[in-house]
């Protein structure tokens, strides 16, 4: 395995499609132990300064079960990692017939259509 230098990342990131428009800034602050929750799909750190961050990844079996969801735009991944999930109440497993939905690595359905609305 070829070693990898520190402070180079060599995968896709993702750019604009179109010119943003930077002022005016909005800055989200929160209270102390407040939380900041948005879309894997929003613009990558440009900023120069390290961010930190934790993901919390959730899914919602309706989705799974109808296989739509957010676009995933910024990886190229194969596989699935659906048996990883645990429903909170109980720690069980996302039942077996929804994940043999995902075996054979058939990327998700990803539609304005299809994709279920928060709210």
């Amino acid at each position: 395995m070829a070693a990898q230098q520190i402070g180079v990342d060599t995968r896709k990131q993702l750019k604009p499609e179109e010119p943003i428009e930077l002022d005016p800034q909005i800055r989200l602050v929160t209270r102390p132990g407040g939380v900041i929750l948005f879309s894997p799909a929003q613009l990558p750190n440009t900023t120069g300064k390290t961010r930190f961050s934790i993901d919390f990844r959730t899914v919602h079996l309706d989705d799974v079960a109808e296989r739509v969801g957010a676009p995933n735009l910024d990886s190229e991944c194969t596989g699935t990692g659906i048996n990883d999930y645990l429903r909170v109440r109980d720690l069980a497993h996302v039942p077996a017939e929804l994940q043999a939905l995902y075996e054979d690595g058939t990327p998700l359905v990803c539609s304005a259509a299809g994709a279920r609305k928060a709210g």
